[in-house]
């Protein structure tokens, strides 16, 4: 037979898709009502503890989300005291290096000062010393072109003036020197 005739001749008949009549409707009450039963007792028994099952695990999720969210601003206001400490301690060490720099300044400049002042006290210590040398020297030069000259002008004094000679200039100074004493005693006697 052929597909297609077969095919319009069901098409033109209507065959219910569950086709029930009353005897099985009969025979599928006492399923059906067990059905109903056992999906009540089912739903009594189980979905309520099951219920509860989910609705704390729900709360729990949801509890640990709060705390999840806690931590997390908490964390945050930390960080946020955190960078803050970071900046303030940055403050800090740039003003601790800054006073230091200072110091180190004011630190030089003194040792500088005192370093000057050193020199220039022994520059003029020096200045003094060479001073005093110079004078040293021009009264030791001074003495010493005396003694030369005192013992050039004896010896040729000694080589020019005789016995008689000296002995009369010998003569003139001690008398000198008694009119010069005997006056000296005449101005203490008064």
């Amino acid at each position: 037979m052929n597909p297609q005739l077969l095919f319009i001749l069901t098409a033109n008949r209507y065959r219910p898709l569950i086709d029930m009549d009353l005897q099985m409707f009969l025979d599928m009450l006492p399923n059906l009502l067990n059905f109903i039963v056992t999906a009540a007792f089912l739903t009594y028994l189980l979905y309520k503890p099951v219920r509860r099952i989910l609705k704390a695990r729900a709360d729990r999720v949801e509890g640990e989300m709060k705390d999840a969210a806690t931590s997390k601003a908490t964390a945050e206001e930390l960080k946020t005291q955190y960078e803050q400490k970071v900046r303030d301690i940055e403050v800090e060490r740039n003003a601790i290096l800054d006073e230091a720099r200072k110091q180190a300044g004011e630190k030089r400049d003194q040792i500088l000062e005192s370093a000057k002042s050193e020199a220039q006290d022994v520059k003029d210590r020096a200045s003094r010393d060479i001073a005093t040398e110079l004078e040293q020297t021009k009264g030791a030069v001074h003495q010493a072109i005396i003694d030369i000259s005192t013992d050039m002008a004896a010896k040729l004094i000694s080589a020019t003036i005789d016995k008689n000679a000296h002995d009369k200039l010998f003569s003139e100074a001690l008398a000198e020197l008694e009119a010069t004493h005997a006056f000296s005693k005449e101005t203490a006697a008064v």
